[in-house]
């Protein structure tokens, strides 16, 4: 596999997050500016670069990955993801080895909107940034070359990886220049594929994976790992996040019942409990529901306060699917249950979790 070469870490600015809410990453908005609002007003503490999949198709989570290719592939007219066009392969192999990164402003108008809102100061009060990329192997298997995933083929899959380490130095770049601590969640629903033939071996796809987030950890940024799909824990926590975020609607018994959970936290680890269902009409009464069964589990596992200390509060999932009422709905349940977290990890939250 091609590897990024080994670089110096840059030392990370301290993070503490203590229930601090954010955003998975997508909005059921059209309007970049608007967008940039709404994480203004409901994600000022954490806020992160929303994306726009109800601006274009474009906008979605993978054709953004893919968006330097955007000429050379095509949607698959069966199945799911994108081929490569007839004749193309060698100049998709040129685009992804001499990638620069960078995210085309045709695909990610929520990022160019969030850097100028950055740039002006417009969130002065938060305690840290926050961007996402797809990962190595969710990209690489939505990406097809004569009806066989990337992630088939070894060569293919390298290159892939290569592109998604240039993605996150370039995105980590701009999101410091806020200079605040810098959050990279890498997103891979496809982490725990099984029962596909010919895939390349779990082994060399965890590795690619554990290699992109200590990436992003040279860069002196937090690697947060979104995996809201199957929950094997071991093979999550396997690849070394920093922040590990998931759908906790589903999983947060299992979670706290997994000693690879547990001693993740232990360690130091900060969790992104995806506790918000991803669906409209949430109420308040949803919030205290929410945070009477977190703490139950969080008991019956240890200390509480421990895990509030190193907690985060999401939604399960994007809100880009969803109708425009969701926004305010979702974030209000989540700093309703954030302000709950925050006191029960009262003051010794303050603990350095820089490096």
């Amino acid at each position: 596999m091609q590897s990024v070469a080994r670089q110096p870490y840059k030392v990370r600015k301290a993070f503490t997050p203590a229930g601090a809410v954010t955003g998975i990453g997508s909005l059921p908005l059209a309007s970049p500016s608007a967008a940039v609002d709404a994480v203004a007003q409901y994600s000022a503490e954490v806020p992160f670069w929303p994306q726009l999949p109800q601006r274009s198709d474009s906008e979605s989570a993978i054709a953004q990955g893919l968006g330097s290719l955007a000429d050379l592939i095509e949607p698959r007219s069966e199945g799911y993801g994108y081929q490569v066009k007839a004749g193309q392969i060698d100049m998709v192999l040129e685009r992804l080895r001499g990638s620069s990164g960078a995210l085309p402003k045709e695909n990610a108008a929520g990022f160019v909107a969030f850097q100028e809102a950055l740039s002006s100061g417009r969130f002065h009060s938060a305690a840290a940034v926050k961007g996402q990329i797809e990962g190595p192997i969710t990209l690489s298997a939505f990406l097809f070359h004569r009806d066989k995933p990337f992630l088939s083929d070894s060569a293919l899959f390298a290159a892939i990886a290569f592109h998604v380490s240039q993605m996150i130095s370039w995105q980590v770049a701009k999101l410091q220049a806020a200079g605040l601590p810098a959050l990279l969640f890498v997103d891979e629903p496809a982490l725990c594929l099984e029962g596909f033939p010919n895939l390349t071996p779990e082994g060399s796809r965890l590795n690619a994976l554990t290699s992109t987030l200590e990436h992003v950890r040279t860069l002196g940024a937090y690697a947060g790992l979104h995996c809201c799909a199957a929950r094997p824990f071991d093979r999550m926590f396997e690849v070394k996040p920093d922040i590990f975020s998931f759908d906790a609607d589903a999983g947060l018994d299992l979670f706290f019942s997994d000693w690879h959970a547990l001693d993740f936290v232990q360690q130091g680890g900060i969790v992104a409990y995806g506790v918000v269902p991803t669906r409209s009409g949430l109420d308040a009464a949803d919030a205290a529901t929410i945070f009477i069964r977190w703490l139950k589990a969080a008991s019956a596992a240890g200390h509480p306060q421990k895990f509030a200390q190193r907690a985060m509060i999401t939604a399960t999932c994007g809100l880009g699917l969803l109708e425009e009422a969701s926004i305010e709905e979702s974030f209000r349940v989540a700093h309703s249950v954030s302000k709950l977290v925050k006191t029960l990890a009262g003051s010794e939250a303050s603990d350095d979790l820089a490096e």
